[in-house]
């Protein structure tokens, strides 16, 4: 079964994610920032990471470093999530090594197709 990881720090909507996301057949597991999702990424298998960007502790660019640090990871699909609308932003996060970038409220349908459509890459495949 296909595992992602939902990394966020406001509950509603790692909540709605995870409800959409189980709905089309995955299994989800949460962090509500970077330093838990690490710790959690280091124990679970997971298929592919969708992030906030600004969360407390350890934001998603710190987080999306982190993961591309460790040569595990290299390959791991990575979704960025923000509430802000800058292009700045976006740059920064596939300067890191984000595969796609969305924005709040995220609408399902958009969530759903990125998903699949990274998971289905043959080249976002990795071996953990």
């Amino acid at each position: 079964m296909t595992t992602i990881m939902i990394v966020d720090d406001y509950a509603p909507t790692h909540r709605l994610m995870s409800f959409v996301l189980e709905q089309h057949g995955y299994t989800v597991i949460t962090a509500i920032d970077g330093e838990q999702a690490l710790s959690r990424l280091y124990t679970h298998t997971v298929d592919l990471v969708v992030t906030d960007l600004t969360m407390p502790r350890m934001d998603g660019i710190e987080l999306v470093r982190a993961i591309r640090a460790d040569e595990r990871y290299t390959r791991l699909p990575i979704i960025m999530i923000t509430g802000t609308v800058k292009e700045q932003d976006e740059v920064k996060a596939a300067g890191v090594g984000v595969n796609a970038f969305l924005t709040k409220p995220v609408d399902s349908d958009d969530l759903v197709n990125e998903v699949d459509r990274l998971l289905h890459q043959e080249s976002s495949r990795y071996g953990a």
